[in-house]
């Protein structure tokens, strides 16, 4: 949903000189002759202020552009037709209680001047309006702004919206909200009763199919979006006149056009126009919901589970947002009062900052209730963090989105254009104006407060490494069956000391023994056929060919005889059995990928981690360190530094550390299974101080090592270094 609405607040920022067409320079301000309003303007009651007074809207035809104002810039455009700004001030003083100053009426005609709401004449207006257009034109500089946000208008839908409005009114009655209301209610209680069905959708998700129905599914759900903005707006008899297509980061979304809401004096009205969209996508998930627990499985169903999860996350996620102008934002507008929320608290934001941290005694943009204010401005602050990391994060996607040369340009233009410029201009007005800011304690302050920071930027003060890192028995082994056999006996249990060689499990395998007595038996046979070949002088050649299938035979029965032996698992080592398991029973047939038991050797405990190339050079043998496991009810353990590799693991041989099952290291699987690290990291080996029991089982957690003093402005600038090295190769 897109609204344009321009909003001024007469009276509330600084007066203005502006020189009306065709004027003299040294003429009195008073008697400069006023042009005319253009006579395609609407003059249309609007919405009450948030203090209660009434608002009047200036309806912009040609541009399909609304502008507020308050009750003075009423009374003055009432008498505008006067001329000059001494008949429009008398005019006004003789017909209300207001006594506008020349100063507000020259103030309210650079208003009208800069939106071009007044008849353009002479040499001086015609000259203003071409730097407008001059503006308007297309400029290098505007690339890094025109290529993430553009709108192409599709369709004009005002007609098609009329006529099939009535065919589509029930959807709003209250008896058709309640029954969705209801079918969602079901829907959930079905879904959680079949819960591993439903979830067990996801991976789906992740073929070309999934992905080709997800596009499919998202852009019907979103057309229905617009659909509703648009037929409830129609409902409140307003036009809609463009639906289309606007393209966020080269990602499409769908727009529609209701600027003609703001025609509505009721805020109730604007609300429901705002949320429309998102009733829309709601009532879809819970009849989608509902219907998925009875459809077979198929492309329907698959469809119907994309519209149940993708619409919930599409409406918490993206058109409630309030930082940016989805529907969240017009909603947040609208339920507070506050038109053009963002330029307004954005206005007060650089307000505040300028008196808070320079001390300037400018007055406020506009005059507000305290309480007020305060939202507004946290707001304005909340939605610049917000898009400073929205802008970084987009500088990135572009950068990997183009091949590297362009990437970077447009990179490097993004960061300029919406992060670094915005900061620049704030940075020069502070320049500009540092001869009108004395000494206050707000500037004593803001410079203590600047220093404290850069010496915690740029000061050498942290020695703390961290790395993550397990806690596991030095020597460790896990007893697997050899192949898959049936469980015969158990003659361990849980926590029993063992010595090396003895028989934990007895497995027996029919197959194998049943190959065992048959080649037993070929092999007696082939015995006898020689034999008897060799004493009835048969010919030398046959006898050979019977010795290598007896060869072959003996040979394959050793192999099974040592698979056989292999059937009973002993012990590999004196230690501990730990984790036996509890579901092993005679008679069960195990797999090789069913674990027996655990075999630690006692009383070793050793820590190993994985540290990052940028803290290699800090670390030293000898350092000392501390553990501490993820798990809070566990205690924190001392160690000391044994070893620190100098080359990069290929391999990460610690899985609970990898990211594929929620580790801190970033890893992939090569085509061999192995878990490869995506950056480079190096092994760092610790022995605890106090020696500890060997655990039962790995213990995650992180360690922190001692090391030297570096800055956080050194941390910093090593990392964009490496970047720009690493990337410096086209």
């Amino acid at each position: 949903m897109v609204q344009a609405l321009t909003t001024t607040a007469p009276g509330g920022a600084p007066p203005v000189t502006a020189t009306a067409p065709g004027a003299v320079p040294d003429q009195d301000p008073a008697a400069l002759p006023l042009p005319p309003l253009r006579a395609d303007l609407e003059l249309l009651p609007g919405p009450a202020a948030p203090d209660g007074s009434p608002t009047w809207l200036i309806h912009d035809q040609a541009r399909n552009r609304y502008f507020s104002i308050g009750v003075i810039a009423f009374y003055l455009l009432t008498h505008w037709g006067r001329g000059t700004p001494a008949a429009v001030r008398e005019a006004v003083r003789e017909t209300s209680v207001h006594d506008p100053s020349v100063e507000q009426i020259l103030e309210f005609f650079k208003f009208l001047q800069m939106n071009a709401l007044v008849v353009a004449e002479g040499d001086a207006a015609r000259s203003y309006l071409g730097r407008i257009a001059e503006g308007a034109r297309f400029k290098l500089s505007k690339l890094g702004h025109n290529y993430l946000f553009f709108r192409i208008p599709l369709v004009r839908p005002d007609r098609f919206l009329a006529v099939t409005l009535p065919l589509v009114r029930w959807m709003g009655s209250a008896w058709f909200r309640w029954l969705v209301v209801a079918m969602g209610a079901l829907g959930l209680v079905l879904v959680i009763r079949q819960w591993d069905s439903f979830v067990t959708t996801f991976p789906y998700l992740f073929s070309w199919q999934g992905m080709a129905f997800f596009f499919v599914t998202l852009t019907a759900v979103k057309i229905l979006h617009e659909l509703g903005h648009g037929y409830v707006a129609k409902a409140h008899g307003c036009t809609v006149p463009t639906m289309g297509l606007a393209f966020m980061v080269l990602y499409p979304v769908l727009y529609t056009d209701t600027t003609a809401a703001w025609r509505l004096v009721r805020r109730r009205h604007r609300l429901r126009i705002a949320y429309a969209g998102i009733v829309v996508e709601l009532a879809l998930a819970a009849i989608a919901t509902l219907l998925w627990s009875f459809v077979p499985d198929g492309p329907f169903r698959t469809a119907l589970f994309m519209t149940a999860t993708v619409t919930w996350i599409s409406t918490l996620l993206v058109n409630l947002n309030p930082f940016m102008r989805f529907d969240g934002y017009y909603l947040l507008g609208d339920a507070t009062g506050v038109q053009n929320l963002q330029p307004r608290g954005f206005a007060l934001g650089r307000w505040w900052l300028r008196k808070t941290v320079l001390g300037a005694r400018d007055p406020a943009p506009e005059e507000l209730p305290a309480r007020m204010r305060a939202w507004m401005i946290a707001y304005a602050y909340a939605t610049w963090i917000y898009r400073f990391f929205l802008f970084l994060g987009i500088a990135l996607l572009v950068y990997h989105f183009f091949i590297k040369a362009i990437g970077i340009l447009l990179m490097v233009v993004e960061l300029y254009y919406f992060i670094a410029k915005p900061i620049l201009r704030e940075l020069k007005v502070w320049v500009d104006r540092r001869h009108d800011i004395g000494v206050t304690p707000n500037l004593i302050g803001s410079v203590a407060v600047l220093a404290v920071l850069a010496g915690l930027a740029f000061v050498p003060w942290n020695t703390r490494i961290t790395v993550p890192a397990v806690m596991e028995a030095q020597e460790y082994t896990t007893l697997f069956p050899p192949q898959a056999a049936r469980l015969v006996d158990v003659r361990v249990a849980e926590g029993d000391a063992v010595t090396q060689g003895q028989v934990l499990f007895s497995l027996t395998a029919p197959d194998l023994a049943f190959e065992l007595e048959s080649t037993g038996q070929e092999i007696a046979l082939l015995q006898h056929q020689i034999l008897r070949q060799s004493a009835g002088g048969q010919a030398l050649d046959q006898v050979r060919v019977l010795e290598q299938q007896l060869a072959t035979a003996l040979s394959r029965y050793r192999g099974t005889e040592a698979l056989l032996a292999r059937l009973t698992v002993t012990a590999p080592m004196d230690g501990v059995v730990i984790d036996l398991g509890s579901d092993l029973h005679p008679g069960r047939w195990l797999s090789v990928a069913d674990a027996l038991a655990l075999v630690v050797e006692p009383g070793r405990t050793v820590i190993r981690g994985y540290a990052a190339a940028e803290d290699l050079p800090r670390m030293q043998d000898g350092a000392s360190a501390r553990f501490v496991p993820d798990d809070p009810g566990r205690p924190v353990v001392a160690a000391t530094v044994t070893a620190v590799e100098t080359v990069n693991a290929a391999r990460l041989t610690v899985p609970m550390l990898a990211s594929t099952v929620g580790g801190p290291i970033p890893v992939r699987e090569d085509a061999e299974g192995a878990l490869v690290p995506e950056q480079a990291i190096y092994r760092v080996t610790l022995e605890p101080e106090t020696g500890p029991e060997a655990p039962d089982q790995v213990i995650r957690g992180q360690v922190h090592i001692d090391g030297a003093a570096r800055s956080v402005a050194d941390r910093v600038w090593r990392a964009v270094a490496a970047v720009l090295i690493r990337e410096s190769g086209f």
